[in-house]
C-alpha cells in the first residue's frame, strides 16, 4: 500500500527534522509538507532535507490560513492510498513501523496509540465513537470523500473531519500500539487555539 504522510507547518524549525526523521522512508510513497507562511527557518530546512529525501514534497501558502486550511490543502494534493496526518511538532516512535507494516488495504482506517509530552498514554478505543479526534490514524484516501477539516467557535477544527468519517462507518483495525509522540499540551496548539477561543 502507498502511504501519503502529510504534515502542515508553522514556524516549525525546531521541531521538523525530528518529525521527518521520524517517518519510516520504506514506507512513504510521499511526504508531502504544507508550509503555512513561516517567517522562520523553516521552509530552508525543508529545501535542505528534499536533497536527501526524494519523497519530501514542499508546497507552501502565500498566506498564513490556519490549521485547518493547511490539513484540507494537503488532502487535495496527497495521491497515495492511505494518507497519514503528522503535525510538525510531533514525532512517530520506531513502533509506528510495526503500524505501518500492517496496512494491508483491507481496512479504511488503521488507530495506533500516542504518548504525550507530560507521559499520558492517549489510547484508542472501538469503543470511543467520537472520542480523541486526534490524527492517531492511517486513512484510505478513497475513503476520506468530501470530509475537510473546518473552523468553528465551539470545535477544533479535527472534530467535523472525524465526525464525518465515523458517520460513514469505516472498516477499523485497533493495533493497540503507541506509535506516535505528542507535543501535547502546547500553547498555540489547535486545542489551545479553540480553548482560548471558547473564553
Amino acid at each position: 500500500m502507498n502511504i501519503s504522510f502529510l504534515s502542515p507547518a508553522y514556524n516549525s524549525s525546531a521541531w521538523i527534522e525530528k518529525m521527518l526523521d521520524s517517518i519510516p522512508k520504506a514506507f512513504a510513497h510521499e511526504i508531502i509538507v504544507l508550509d503555512d507562511a513561516s517567517t522562520d527557518d523553516t521552509v530552508a530546512i525543508l529545501q535542505a532535507y528534499q536533497k536527501k529525501c526524494p519523497q519530501l514534497k514542499v508546497l507552501q501558502n502565500k498566506s498564513n490560513l490556519g490549521a485547518s486550511s493547511s490539513y484540507n490543502r494537503l488532502i487535495e494534493e496527497a495521491t497515495g492510498d492511505y494518507i497519514a496526518i503528522i503535525d510538525s511538532d510531533d514525532h512517530y516512535l520506531p513502533e509506528i513501523k510495526d503500524v505501518l507494516a500492517q496496512v494491508d488495504g483491507q481496512y479504511d482506517i488503521y488507530y495506533y496509540n500516542m504518548l504525550t509530552k507530560d507521559g499520558r498514554m492517549l489510547r484508542k478505543l472501538p469503543s470511543d465513537g467520537y472520542l480523541w479526534p486526534g490524527q492517531f490514524k492511517i486513512i484510505r484516501r478513497s475513503f476520506i470523500g468530501d470530509s475537510r477539516f473546518t473552523t468553528r467557535k465551539e470545535f477544533a477544527g479535527d472534530w467535523d473531519f472525524n465526525k464525518s468519517l465515523i458517520d460513514k462507518g469505516p472498516t477499523c483495525k485497533y493495533t493497540d500500539i503507541i506509535a506516535y509522540w505528542y507535543n501535547h499540551p502546547r500553547a498555540n496548539s489547535e486545542s489551545d487555539l479553540h480553548v482560548r477561543r471558547l473564553k
